[in-house]
């Protein structure tokens, strides 16, 4: 497995960095070009005139969205900078950029935790520009054994979210999840120093609990009962690194059942890899369990990885109509950038299952609605004609260009904005929540 995170000259301006910020120095990133009506990032010259009045797809011959049709909503968008610097700011080590951006590349390296391989737990990456060929996201699960919570965590005994709560150390939550969602509510809940940077991976469940609470499959089920939770998480890739970070759902659901399966090409490389090791943790019926103490309702996870395809057959809707999840969520999706998701929401609408997805920015999501969502029912025929549609379906679909699909900001994201080199506005990864596919009541009873 790689251990190599950056070539040498990468390498070295890292550490320059991060002496700079051991010092107590602002960091500083190249500041680009602004629109002066919505005060965001644009690209230079030929490509901001290009962008302003919408590039041509050079396949399609269709036009993509342009900046000029945006950007009142871009302006209104960059008002909520303030906002996602302010929940960046509950965190004494996040360090904003001189354009009030944040990267925490230069303080996961000052704090031993950037870097590539086994020896760094559950926050390894894959090489950003050394050679990364040999990295197989999820290479930990073709071990026999998990990390445990030192080893996943590296982090001091204080800041680590234990879920292994024999150990002395650990010290489980006192009373039920909180009901008002933000991170400085959940570290006290969890017990957790604010000095703890646990938030640069915890937002990854936090958000999956985000996104079943705004599709309605938060509650708690009546006292001396269970329910149980099938959920399809979608498009996982480097998620694979570090799932026993899911756990953390356990507690926040009690007295539910949760079953995780999860799809993508992350996934599939994954399984195919496990074909060789068929004593690995990626070999078995469930990759990961947990189940949380009795006195927080015992809820439990199951993880399976999908051995099934990447992503849904479009033109095939009979396996998810025999066998229906509750729930399909998708971390970061951008979907109108990527054609393997057309089929998923396309099933998503045409069976009526939750969906809902996570994005960096509003205005990507944005751009989903208006040039993706709302133009299926014109299009599904062009892009699944040999699609079987029942009567009740085929209008699902049709009914896709005039319903509201509810966009909020996620206040479990990763904290941020990121610097972006695009007209994006303030983005973050899992920023905000969409729903595709609202929960009904005919859809509860899954």
């Amino acid at each position: 497995m790689a251990t190599s995170m950056h070539v040498a000259a990468h390498a070295r301006a890292i550490a320059k960095s991060v002496q700079a910020f051991q010092r107590g120095e602002t960091p500083d990133n190249t500041l680009i070009p602004v629109c002066l009506v919505c005060d965001n990032p644009q690209k230079p010259d030929q490509c901001a005139t290009t962008d302003w009045k919408g590039m041509l797809d050079p396949v399609s011959g269709q036009r993509f969205p342009s900046h000029r049709e945006f950007c009142p909503v871009y302006k209104k968008s960059v008002l909520k900078k303030a906002t996602i610097q302010a929940i960046s700011a509950q965190f004494p080590w996040t360090r904003p950029q001189k354009d009030g951006t944040i990267s925490h590349t230069i303080f996961e390296a000052a704090s031993g935790l950037h870097g590539s391989g086994r020896a760094f737990g559950w926050w390894t990456r894959k090489p950003c520009c050394a050679d990364s060929s040999r990295y197989v996201h999820g290479f930990a699960l073709l071990e026999e054994d998990h990390l445990n919570d030192e080893e996943g965590w590296l982090l001091p005994a204080d800041q680590i979210p234990w879920l292994d709560f024999s150990s002395r150390l650990a010290v489980p939550p006192r009373g039920p999840p909180p009901v008002e969602h933000g991170w400085s509510q959940y570290y006290a809940w969890r017990g957790l120093p604010m000095e703890s940077p646990a938030v640069l991976l915890l937002h990854w469940p936090l958000s999956v609990y985000r996104m079943l609470h705004v599709l309605g499959f938060t509650q708690v089920p009546p006292s001396g009962t269970r329910r149980r939770l099938t959920v399809h998480l979608l498009g996982l890739d480097r998620e694979l690194d570090f799932l026993p970070v899911f756990g953390e759902l356990a507690l926040l659901l009690p007295n539910i059942d949760l079953d995780l399966i999860l799809f993508g090409n992350g996934v599939a490389k994954l399984t195919q890899k496990a074909a060789a090791h068929p004593s690995s943790l990626a070999s078995r019926p469930f990759v990961y369990t947990y189940k949380a103490p009795k006195a927080l309702g015992a809820g439990t996870l199951r993880i399976e990885l999908s051995c099934g395809p990447a992503f849904y057959d479009g033109t095939d809707l009979t396996p998810l109509r025999r066998e229906p999840p509750h729930a399909l969520l998708a971390f970061n999706a951008g979907i109108s950038d990527d054609r393997e998701w057309w089929s998923m929401v396309f099933a998503s609408r045409a069976l009526e299952i939750p969906f809902a997805v996570t994005d960096r920015g509003e205005l990507r999501l944005a751009t989903d609605i208006s040039w993706f969502l709302r133009r299926m029912p014109a299009l599904h025929m062009a892009w699944w004609p040999e699609a079987r549609l029942t009567p009740v379906e085929r209008a699902r679909i049709l009914a896709m260009g005039r319903v509201e699909y509810p966009v909020e900001m996620n206040p479990y994201m990763y904290p941020g904005p990121k610097s972006v080199a695009v007209q994006e506005g303030p983005v973050s990864d899992n920023a905000f929540t969409l729903i595709i596919t609202p929960k009904t009541t005919g859809t509860s009873g899954r």
